[in-house]
């Protein structure tokens, strides 16, 4: 009699547990990215952490690794294709698995924040992906800012003469030596981490990459100068593993698509906000920052036509993502 009575009361238990907590799943996730802790795309990760551990009441257990702490660049994207961690923020090297990622940048086809958010927002950028899940493994889950490109060097630049005679510091990628060979300069390719003892000691002049980059790796303190170009704007891509994303049930699924888009929004919204606050920063510690007359503005893309070129010979998709930048651009509407 005892032992039913317990029964009773043990069934009476479960059965006002509801059946999602009673049967939940637990969906551990490691997310990891390259950026470091005060940049806005760092702080994307900590509110899709938040949202997505909150909305499935603790199903999903996410743990951050910015900041390199899961490796750079390209091991973390390895990681994910291999399902080793499930999520990570890759840029153009996106491209060794499907090449039309490069023609994302090109320069001067996207011209404004407006026209950034229409390209990559809109969903209208979808079908240029190409085969990127079947070739790597990972999908696409959302598209986050690197930023608009400018160029820093250690004297002013005022017009394209003043550039051409520029030994300028490139990435490993020869999208950027193509552009900087057309603009006139000297590009030497390097890491980024040798860079800021390269322009502290001239090994090059200058260097290119959006001011929230020049801001949090100290190059402003060895590069006075900056030319705010805007010459190519560069999309980061949050990567999610696919075999591990399929596996989540549809519930699961619901809420982690939700909490990533609510992510990239916030992430678009404080890097825009952020890029206006860096301006000021670097203002206030001494760089002098020069915006390009409209006839240097027009010399610079006319002289990129090389480059255009060249994408359409070497990257696939190349003009159908031009022209697809151009039907979106507010300034043309």
């Amino acid at each position: 009699m005892k032992k039913s009575i317990l029964a009773l009361v043990a069934a009476a238990v479960l059965a006002a547990v509801p059946l999602s907590q009673a049967q939940a799943k637990t969906y551990r996730v490691i997310f990891a990215g390259y950026f470091g802790p005060d940049h806005p795309n760092t702080a994307m990760m900590e509110h899709f952490k938040n949202e997505l551990e909150s909305v499935s009441d603790g199903q999903f257990k996410v743990t951050l690794k910015p900041n390199n702490e899961a490796g750079g660049e390209e091991k973390i994207m390895e990681l994910c294709k291999r399902g080793t961690i499930q999520i990570a923020q890759v840029g153009g090297l996106l491209k060794y698995d499907e090449p039309m990622i490069a023609a994302w940048e090109q320069p001067f086809v996207i011209n404004s924040w407006d026209h950034a958010r229409k390209v990559f927002l809109s969903g209208g950028m979808k079908p240029f992906e190409g085969q990127y899940t079947e070739k790597s493994g990972a999908r696409i889950a959302g598209v986050i800012v690197n930023g608009f490109r400018q160029i820093s060097c250690n004297y002013p630049i005022n017009n394209m003469e003043d550039l051409g005679r520029m030994k300028i510091r490139t990435p490993l990628n020869d999208v950027f030596v193509e552009l900087f060979k057309a603009l006139g300069t000297n590009p030497t390719p390097m890491p980024a981490t040798e860079l800021y003892t390269a322009l502290e000691t001239k090994v090059v002049d200058g260097q290119d990459n959006p001011y929230s980059m020049v801001k949090s790796m100290g190059w402003y303190e060895v590069n006075k100068y900056m030319l705010e170009s805007r010459h190519i704007f560069s999309p980061t891509f949050v990567i999610v593993n696919d075999k591990w994303y399929n596996r989540l049930d549809d519930q699961a699924k619901q809420w982690f698509d939700t909490a990533m888009n609510n992510a990239v929004n916030y992430n678009w919204d404080e890097s825009e906000k952020d890029e206006a606050a860096t301006v000021e920063f670097l203002k206030s510690h001494g760089v002098e920052i020069t915006q390009p007359s409209p006839e240097f503005h027009d010399q610079m893309v006319k002289a990129c036509a090389p480059v255009w070129q060249w994408f359409d010979k070497e990257v696939p998709g190349s003009k159908e993502i031009r022209d697809y930048c151009a039907s979106v651009d507010p300034a043309k509407q």
